[in-house]
């Protein structure tokens, strides 16, 4: 028998669907489709509006059912368009919901059948930081949900997602009602910026020193460019990318990421910045990701010296798995639970 579909609509705002009998719903909201921070700092609304979704779901155990509003943890999937396993179950065992952001999908990418390298390019964390903030507005009206009570937590690029949902320079330009109590990233690519203010929430940072594809002293260096008690990073000595991967692999053709700083000005124009200052370059300026403006040689060579294509591994480190998890209870316990 097929489940009752109901659909609930608030305002103009959002949509809800959800079946009857299930502790899952699709909630709908309305966002922008838009690609760097210059799109922001030019005006969210000057940018092409779209309707997300994303998946809200409510723990089923005994022990959680007594339980009024629930706080919630938004889960921020990596380029592929996934989340990495376990962690859903993981944080229902503790008796808070999970709402996942269809951002790729929103978008009309099937991410489990295309290039990664794509997904990268064409949906950037900059959406994907917008998406999560214009639906924290949304889900934190829900009934069953606290509202003083949301995290998020993201991989790789959903890592970085993570991180800008923090940062001052999407605050301003997004307004939200409501702000992400705590923040976590694993394995991210770390920006730095002209303005490094934040909100007031912990961030914690959590990947190895062997990433191959993205390597951790962007990393180090951002957490010291914030100069404050609540942003820490830990890195667990010997450990690859996607150490929470189900099954280690390989990947042969991968994007890697080389020691080469991108850093936003507060304009929202992002400069690729290599080791060497006189090789600096204004990649905005330039045509962005797809250098359609300016100098092509610059362009390719400064992309050369940033990002390139290798092997990366991605080997399951249960140690570091572990001690993840024990992080993230303890702060599940002191900022989400009430």
């Amino acid at each position: 028998m097929k489940k009752l579909l109901i659909l609930l609509c608030v305002g103009f705002m959002s949509c809800t669907f959800t079946f009857k009998n299930s502790n899952a719903e699709i909630i709908e909201y309305k966002t922008y489709d838009l690609g760097t921070q210059e799109d922001l700092y030019n005006g969210l609304e000057d940018n092409e509006q779209i309707i997300a979704s994303g998946t809200l779901e409510f723990p089923l155990a005994n022990k959680c059912k007594d339980i009024d509003k629930y706080p919630v943890m938004f889960l921020i999937h990596h380029s592929g368009g996934d989340i990495m396993p376990g962690y859903k179950e993981f944080f229902h065992n503790l008796c808070v919901a999970t709402f996942e952001p269809h951002i790729l999908k929103s978008r009309g990418h099937n991410a489990f059948d295309t290039d990664t390298s794509d997904e990268v390019v064409w949906v950037t964390e900059v959406a994907g930081a917008v998406d999560s903030l214009l639906a924290l507005d949304i889900v934190a009206q829900h009934k069953k949900v606290n509202s003083k009570s949301i995290g998020i937590l993201g991989w790789s690029w959903g890592g970085s997602v993570a991180i800008e949902t923090q940062n001052k320079f999407f605050l301003d330009r997004v307004k939200t009602k409501n702000t992400f109590v705590f923040h976590y990233a694993l394995y991210p690519y770390c920006f730095q910026y002209e303005d490094t203010q934040t909100s007031d929430a912990p961030l914690m940072i959590l990947m190895g020193d062997e990433d191959a594809m993205l390597p951790h002293q962007l990393c180090v260096e951002y957490i010291e460019s914030l100069n404050k008690d609540t942003k820490n990073i830990l890195l667990f000595e010997g450990v690859t990318h996607s150490y929470d991967i189900d099954v280690s692999e390989i990947f042969e053709d991968s994007i890697v990421s080389k020691q080469c700083r991108m850093y936003f000005n507060t304009k929202g124009e992002l400069w690729m910045k290599p080791d060497d200052p006189t090789k600096w370059f204004n990649l905005t300026a330039n045509g962005g990701w797809f250098g359609d403006k300016g100098d092509p040689t610059l362009y390719t060579n400064v992309m050369d010296q940033c990002w390139g294509w290798g092997p990366t591994p991605m080997v399951r480190d249960e140690q570091a798995i572990q001690t993840s998890l024990s992080l993230i209870e303890n702060d599940v316990q002191t900022f989400l639970v009430q």
